[in-house]
């Protein structure tokens, strides 16, 4: 018999490697892998030894797994050659993972490894297998420059780019640098990009506005306090304002995160965007405020939920294979932003991670990560169902907040004012740069046995009926879930979506699951797919690439009993009459 342990109930941290360079950005590749990149280290602080300057790197996390079940990575660098730093990006239906604009440095160590990339528009290509690593392909340029834009994959598999600005965003020096426009690639005919009006109005606060494609192929954007569709005729909708309240706009440099809730049988793939954290508008304290807004029904309205159990500026999301969604990273007051090592500007981090579970709107507090994850940090789920954190450019926040900080200010913060201080190698002043990985184990993974899914088709698509071969009986299973693997960067992350499939029918080993027809609701791409247990035990998920194109069906056995016969004795003559036709 399996008794509950403490780490079952709130899960458990690990540290899991180096990931050579600050992921300020990242992605999840498959064969638990990430790419990752950054900005240059520069100014006062040396080249970055782990990659002699370079600012990718593809990451095996699973390079070495220890005897007590942790990780220790690897990285490799991966040369780009021009700045991807503070672009938007998001993930191809291939796998492959679109970066759109980035930062006008270029290599300040005249290595000639790297150009401006504000217009720059790139691919990484991951290799299939993990007999090789990845490259970057350099597309032509956009017409314009966009620095912190957001990139959202849609459902026919092209990329929308929305917004950004011209420059680096200075709130001391507001000039004619807003970029509010929007455009698709591979380009669509017409004039392009084409203006959008609620950015021309929320600038400054305008930059990573979250974005998301609905289950009516509406596109929805939402930036400051102000929502607006997109139809497939490029005609604009406003939606309701989200309320007034003690809250700054919500988003850069009072970052909050957003997440489509989880799509569920119960809930019909109902479309709900919850939005949480920020800042306060008296105060500089973050928020603990969460809202949901129910962009593609008839009435669309804002609805305030139950808070975070800690405000969080900066937060990061990630959606779990059992419906859950766990908060980690952020601070507890401040706003985002600022050159590395500045963290001036945002206190208190928070390291407890939180789970909330948008069924009962209820809230548990989770283990403390030992890892500071300040401004440009991120989150991810892998296919274990582990997740990751990783970056933060201010883990010199000792130097500044910590015990000794009132000698070490002036002697090692880079201020606006004093750029130079004392070289990290001499060791008087801590490196902002965190390349530490680190895992977090939810309670899920700490209950014992878990489903093994033996064998699932590599591709699919839509409306189709697949077969899930499991090594041990299928009684025990409750539900199958979908995850698309994802990418991050400043709270943002517009790939990650949760959908519950429908389990058609099962024989004693296999289980046959239903696709969601509607190529809106799931995005084409890389899916985890996970088999749960009563318990709500996740398998190691299994990487289905789904695509467009016409449903295919399995043949279902005789004997196959209907998930909703499940326990009775009655086969499935009419259902598999229906499947073949």
């Amino acid at each position: 018999m399996f008794f509950p342990t403490v780490l079952a109930q709130t899960g458990e941290w690990s540290l899991a490697g180096s990931s050579g360079v600050v992921c300020i950005h990242t992605a999840l590749l498959t064969n638990s892998r990430l790419l990752c990149f950054a900005r240059p280290e520069k100014d006062q602080y040396p080249i970055n030894a782990n990659t002699n300057g370079l600012l990718s790197t593809e990451i095996d996390l699973l390079a070495r797994v220890n005897a007590d079940g942790t990780w220790t990575s690897k990285f490799t660098p991966v040369p780009v050659t021009n700045n991807p730093f503070c672009a938007g990006h998001a993930l191809l239906p291939n796998g492959s993972v679109f970066v759109a604009g980035g930062d006008n440095q270029s290599d300040p160590y005249n290595k000639d490894q790297y150009v401006n990339g504000r217009q720059g528009r790139r691919i990484y290509n991951p290799c299939p297998d993990k007999s090789c690593i990845g490259s970057w392909t350099i597309l032509p340029d956009m017409t314009s420059e966009r620095w912190y834009p957001t990139v959202v994959t849609l459902a026919d598999g092209s990329v929308l780019i929305v917004g950004g600005n011209t420059k680096n965003l200075d709130f001391d020096r507001l000039t004619d640098e807003n970029n509010p426009t929007y455009e698709y690639w591979p380009p669509k005919q017409g004039t392009w990009p084409k203006r959008l009006d609620l950015l021309v109005w929320a600038f400054p606060h305008h930059m990573y506005p979250i974005t998301y494609q609905l289950p009516s192929g509406k596109i929805m954007i939402f930036a400051s306090n102000k929502t607006i569709l997109i139809d497939q005729n490029d005609n604009v909708v406003n939606l309701p304002d989200m309320p007034q309240m003690d809250h700054s706009p919500w988003i850069y440099p009072h970052t909050p995160t957003a997440a489509v809730l989880p799509m569920t049988l119960k809930n019909n793939y109902s479309f709900v965007m919850q939005v949480c954290g920020g800042s306060k508008l008296s105060s500089k304290d973050a928020s603990p405020m969460c809202w949901r807004l129910n962009a593609d029904d008839p009435n669309p309205t804002w609805t305030q939920v139950k808070d975070m159990p800690a405000p969080r500026l900066m937060p990061d999301v990630v959606l779990l294979p059992d419906g859950k969604m766990l908060y980690v990273n952020g601070l507890k007051w401040g706003q985002a932003g600022g050159n590395a090592g500045q963290v001036q500007y945002a206190r208190d981090p928070v390291y407890q991670a939180d789970l909330y579970d948008p069924e009962t709107e209820t809230w548990t507090t989770l283990a403390s990560a030992t890892q500071k994850r300040l401004y440009h940090s991120g989150a991810l789920l892998l296919e274990s169902g582990h997740v990751v954190t990783t970056g933060s450019e201010m883990d010199n926040y000792d130097d500044f907040y910590g015990p000794n900080s009132v000698s070490l200010q002036r002697t090692c913060m880079p201020t606006m004012e004093n750029q130079t201080v004392l070289a990290v190698s001499e060791n008087v002043c801590r490196s902002p740069f965190n390349y530490n990985i680190e895992r977090f184990t939810p309670p899920y993974l700490q209950k014992g046995e878990r489903p093994v899914i033996k064998t699932a088709p590599a591709i699919t698509t839509h409306g189709s009926v697949i077969q899930l071969d499991l090594s041990s009986s299928t009684d025990n299973i409750a539900r199958v879930t979908f995850t698309r693997l994802a990418s991050t960067t400043h709270s943002t992350n517009t790939d990650q979506r949760f959908i519950e499939l429908k389990i058609i029918a099962r024989s004693s080993s296999a289980l046959f699951v239903q696709i969601p027809e509607n190529k809106n609701i799931a995005i084409v791409g890389n899916w985890f797919i996970w088999a749960l247990d009563k318990n709500s035990v996740p398998s190691v998920a299994k990487t289905i690439n789904l695509q467009l194109g016409q449903p295919t069906k399995v043949q279902i056995p005789a004997d196959a009993k209907s998930n909703a016969l499940k326990g009775t004795v009655g086969l499935l003559t009419g259902l598999i009459a229906l499947l073949s036709l």
